[in-house]
């Protein structure tokens, strides 16, 4: 294999890659931790896992399944992908769309959680560690992102070696014409 043909990664772009896996890990640990607390006697307390597996008997439950650990299991795939075989413009690209589609969902489904907090029915529910745990997960894999995409992007405005504008010269914009 060409030396040149997997160009090293800067250290913020692995930095970014190592927090998307973390956040995915913490991630899927807060699917296992208490989540809703009840109010009435003895106020036991209910994991994502188990309100979504326990309460429908257990089973194949393949759509649970999937709801859970569908979207976290592809940004894991992409980040290990990249970080053991290299890392490529496309990459980054499937990374993002990736996270931002998992993290979505699920800052919907927190906002969801948060919302039936709030409601009459449901007489004071608390959001316990699983629910803020989730929170911070997403949170940690959106920066993981943001630094691997970010990364590039500033090299490239600052004509880093390797990146050519178009008129050759690795000075410059390609968008305002500029040489500075």
């Amino acid at each position: 294999m060409a030396t040149g043909a997997h160009p090293r990664r800067g250290r913020g772009s692995s930095v970014g890659y190592v927090l998307v896996l973390l956040g995915a890990a913490l991630f899927v640990t807060s699917c296992f931790l208490p989540y809703y607390g009840f109010p009435f006697p003895g106020g036991r307390s209910v994991s994502l896992y188990d309100q979504l597996f326990v309460v429908q008997d257990g089973g194949l439950e393949l759509g649970a399944k999937l709801f859970l650990f569908g979207g976290v299991a592809s940004v894991v795939v992409v980040a290990l992908v990249v970080l053991i075989r290299g890392e490529r413009q496309s990459e980054r690209g499937f990374l993002a769309g990736a996270v931002s589609a998992w993290s979505l969902t699920w800052i919907g489904s927190l906002l969801q959680s948060a919302d039936l907090r709030e409601g009459t029915l449901t007489g004071g529910l608390s959001l316990e560690a699983g629910f803020w745990l989730q929170a911070v997960s997403i949170g940690i894999a959106v920066i993981g992102t943001i630094l691997v995409v970010s990364k590039r992007t500033r090299a490239h405005e600052h004509g880093a070696p390797g990146l050519e504008s178009r008129d050759g010269t690795g000075i410059g914009r390609e968008d305002d014409g500029s040489t500075a």
